[in-house]
Formats: C-alpha cells, structure tokens, sequence
C-alpha cells in the first residue's frame, strides 16, 4: 500500500559483509555457476563480485529474472538445478539447502547488540506496514524486531533468491501470514515501477445503515490482488470511526467556521492554514506514511475532502 525506498548504499554494504560470512565460498560459486544456466545473460553486469550483485540486486531485477524463468523454458531447468530427486520427494541440494538456511543465520546476526532483523527494519525507514499501513512493526528491544520478514518470492520455490536484500519485506505477522497462504502475484513495496500514491486509492461511501464503508481501489490487476488477497479492505472496516471523526471535524469547522475563528482570533493574526493545522494536523506525505498508521487512507480523505 506504501512505497519502500532503497537501501543506504552503506547498509547495502553491511549487509552484503555479513551474508558472505554465512555463506561458503564453495557454495557461492556452485550459485553463480548454477544459476547462470536459467537466469537471463543481463542479470550480470560485471560491475562487481557477481555473488554481491545477486545479494543486492535491486528489486525491478529479481521481477524481471523471474518473469523471464517462467515465461521461457527455464522454469523446469530451474527446478532441476535446485532438487535432488529422492524416494522420499523432492529435496533440496546440499548447496541451495545451505543458501536457505544462510537466511535465518544472516536475519539473526548480531552487531553492537542489534540482529539483522532489527537493523533492516531500523533503516528501511518504517515503523508501519507497507503492505496495509495499519500495524506498526518497530522493533521491542535491541534483537527483537516487531516486524517479519516476507520472502516476496518464496524461498521454496526461488531459492536462489532466500538472502536477496530486495527480496525481503519488513511486513506484519497478519500481513505476512496470509500473503504466504496465496498463489497470487502480488507487487512488492520495493517496486519501482509503481506508483503508489496514484496507483491505489481509498474512497469512503456510506451503507445502507449510514455506515462509514471504507472502499480502495486500483486499475492495477497485481495490486488489486494485494487488496483482495490479503484482505486489505476488510481490515479497513474497523477504522470506520476514524473516518467518522474525520468527516464530523470537516462537517463542524466548514469554511463558514474558519472564517468566524479569524474573526474572532484577528488580533494574534491566525491564518486559514494554521486553523487547519490545529484541527486535522498536518498534511501527510509519501514520507509520512511509513510512519503513520493509515496515512495512506486519511491523505486520500484529506484530498476528497478538499482539506488538504
């Protein structure tokens, strides 16, 4: 529902050290050597360690990498380069199985008293969210984070991406929990080709019993499943009395009773916009939703109602 921006190139760094400690140097190269079978040529650029670049890839890269496994003839390659066929089903290889497992090791890693976990929430710049913008994820203490780590492509089914900074999304434990019980594609929060501002919007209409019904839409198929799937809009109904303050302070303080506080406060020269400021605070912005539960729905309420 928000949008993440990147990494500091400085964490990016952090990260990358301590993922390289985890993992062998024997397994990174059967990676890279493995992976470049089925992953397309201009994934690598040579620009740097090529294990690196797979780590830190920036997210529009791992979205590009899996559409094309699954829309040429790479996907069962894929598949093959991962599980080791055994009686008992399908495994995986000694190398990826030590790729996955690095995930939980990296995650749990501890630096001047802070895990990973903790560490990436911190400077991913959220306390809230982003998939519903409702739940606050900030951490409880040095090595306990508030907040889960989505693996947006799952680590079952795209391994070779289990460690990927981009791949993983500070989330929510409702949030996560119900993402991972879909099939859906879904769009990440890391997704720079979305714009998130305009691409989703939360209108307010009333029921049949003059309920507030909080209603969000998108022309975006993809992320009309973030909504739908994982129920987004049904979690907004409980906030119908946040929209109901909302709409009761636009109904009292009208433009009639702003200009009638003016009058009566004109000697210590109280402008429109501090009036507005004082009833329904300040304009919130991209930057302050990721910190604002439901900032999100009140910026759009905000513009509906011509307050902001």
């Amino acid at each position: 529902m928000i949008k993440v921006d990147p990494y500091t190139k400085e964490f990016e760094e952090i990260y990358w050290n301590t993922v390289k400690k985890k993992i062998s140097d024997s397994t990174q190269n059967y990676i890279l050597n493995s992976s470049k079978k089925f992953l397309p040529t201009d994934f690598w650029d040579g620009a740097e360690p090529a294990f690196r670049e797979l780590v830190l890839a920036p997210f529009v890269k791992l979205k590009k990498a899996k559409q094309y496994v699954e829309n040429s003839s790479k996907l069962q390659e894929m598949r093959g380069e991962y599980y080791e066929h055994k009686l008992t089903g399908d495994i995986l290889n000694d190398f990826y199985q030590e790729l996955v497992d690095a995930y939980d090791k990296v995650a749990g890693s501890e630096k001047d008293g802070y895990s990973m976990r903790v560490r990436l929430v911190k400077n991913s710049r959220l306390t809230v969210c982003p998939y519903c913008n409702r739940d606050y994820i900030n951490s409880r203490g040095e090595s306990t984070s508030g907040a889960q780590l989505d693996h947006f492509f799952s680590k079952l089914e795209y391994p070779i991406f289990a460690v990927c900074l981009y791949n993983l999304v500070p989330v929510c434990g409702n949030c996560n929990r119900i993402k991972n019980n879909q099939t859906a594609e879904f769009v990440s929060p890391f997704d720079e080709t979305i714009d998130w501002e305009r691409d989703v919007t939360f209108h307010c209409e009333s029921d049949i019993e003059n309920r507030a019904k909080i209603v969000i839409k998108s022309e975006n198929e993809a992320i009309q499943n973030n909504i739908e799937k994982m129920k987004i809009e049904e979690a907004y109904q409980i906030h119908d009395v946040e929209v109901k303050e909302l709409l009761e302070k636009k109904k009292i303080y009208s433009r009639t009773q702003r200009q009638e506080f003016q009058d009566v406060l004109y000697k210590v020269n109280v402008s429109e916009q501090e009036i507005k400021l004082a009833v329904f605070g300040p304009k919130i912005t991209r930057e302050t939703m990721k910190t604002k539960p439901l900032g999100k729905m009140l910026s759009d309420l905000h513009k509906e109602l011509g307050i902001y």
